[in-house]
């Protein structure tokens, strides 16, 4: 069995026995502004995914507030000023004026979840639940690409904000 698309390329090294393993969080210096310790921690995600209970944890367990910017003034603001605990509306993230802030401002984290979870969230009582779930469908379409070029890290976000809070908080202390 040949694999020609695998890497051709010969390195020359001093010591042919030498091994270098690599554990978690062990290459940094490949993603410097990702590990930037700015103490700002960054939720972005569409509405429904529980990014302000997750905050409200957050900021329990680390002493940081927590800041909703209405606006994109606001947000640059938030994400540039003292350390916190900032939660960025899915059309924040996308504001041309916020988004080159975000990727630098601290740690990005992603709640991800499929549209029908968050639909089961969002839709109220008088609401046909079948167009919320379509809209959502089609905001997270144009959206998600949007938040992978800003993120650091993705928080599955089909669990309740209380069973994510650990994951976070390990992610945070890299």
């Amino acid at each position: 069995m040949q694999y020609d698309y695998m890497i051709k390329e010969v390195i020359e090294v001093d010591d042919a026995e030498a091994t270098k393993g690599y554990g978690k969080g062990e290459r940094r210096e490949d993603y410097a502004d990702a590990w930037r310790n700015t103490g700002t921690v960054v939720l972005i995600g569409l509405q429904g995914s529980g990014k302000a209970a997750l905050a409200r944890l957050l900021a329990q367990r680390t002493g940081l507030d927590a800041v909703c910017p209405g606006d994109a003034e606001a947000a640059v603001a938030a994400l540039v000023g003292e350390p916190a605990i900032v939660i960025l509306t899915d059309d924040l993230v996308a504001d041309p004026a916020v988004q080159p802030h975000i990727h630098g401002a601290g740690k990005v984290f992603y709640l991800m979840a499929d549209s029908r979870t968050l639909a089961s969230r969002v839709a109220s009582d008088g609401q046909d639940a079948e167009q919320v779930w379509r809209d959502l469908s089609a905001r997270l379409a144009v959206m998600e690409p949007v938040f992978y070029s800003v993120l650091h890290f993705i928080i599955q976000a089909g669990d309740q904000p209380e069973a994510l809070v650990d994951d976070a908080l390990e992610k945070i202390a890299y």
